[in-house]
C-alpha cells in the first residue's frame, strides 16, 4: 500500500490501528477482571486461577502490540526498498562513460542548509527545487561533499 491508502505518513491503516486499541482493549479488561477476581479471595490457592487469566489478558496485550510493531516494520522496510529501487535506478552503470562539460570558471552547484551533499542543477535530485547556487568550494568550506549521482 502506498502512504495515501494509509491515510497519511504512519506505516499502518486505520484498520490495525484499530485492531491494536481493540487487542489491547481486550487484554485490559481481562486483566483488570483477573485483577478483582483475584482482589476476593484471601488464599494463594484461590488466585492462582485467576492469575493464570490475568497473565493471559497480559499476553493477549503484548502480542496486539507486537503484531502492530511488525506489520509497522514490515511496511517501512518495503517502501525503503522502493526508494533505494529508484535511487539505484539514478545512480549512472558501472563502466559507463560519464558525460563531460567543459569546465566554468567557477562552476555553481546548489545545495539546501543541512545537507550533506551538493548537486549539479541538472541533478535529478536537486531539478526543480530552487536551492541557491554557490561555488564548489563554498559548499566544500559547508562540510558538503560531492553527490554520487551526477558527480559534480
Amino acid at each position: 500500500m502506498s502512504r495515501t491508502d494509509r491515510g497519511g505518513r504512519a506505516p499502518w491503516s486505520n484498520g490495525e490501528l484499530v485492531r491494536l486499541i481493540a487487542g489491547v482493549g481486550v487484554g485490559a479488561v481481562v486483566f483488570t477482571v483477573a485483577w478483582v477476581g483475584a482482589s476476593g479471595h484471601a488464599e494463594l490457592k484461590d488466585q492462582t486461577g485467576w492469575l493464570a487469566v490475568g497473565v493471559a489478558g497480559f499476553f493477549l496485550a503484548v502480542a496486539a502490540q507486537w503484531l502492530w510493531i511488525a506489520r509497522g516494520r514490515r511496511a517501512l522496510s518495503a517502501q525503503a526498498a522502493r526508494v533505494m529501487g529508484e535511487v539505484a535506478a539514478l545512480a549512472p552503470v558501472a563502466g559507463a562513460a560519464v558525460p563531460t562539460r567543459p569546465a566554468a570558471a567557477v562552476e555553481q552547484l546548489v545545495a539546501a542548509d543541512g545537507m550533506r551533499r551538493y548537486h549539479r542543477p541538472e541533478c535529478p535530485i536537486a531539478l526543480g527545487r530552487g536551492w541557491s547556487p554557490l561555488s564548489r568550494p563554498a559548499h566544500e568550506s559547508a562540510g558538503r561533499t560531492a553527490c554520487g549521482i551526477c558527480r559534480p
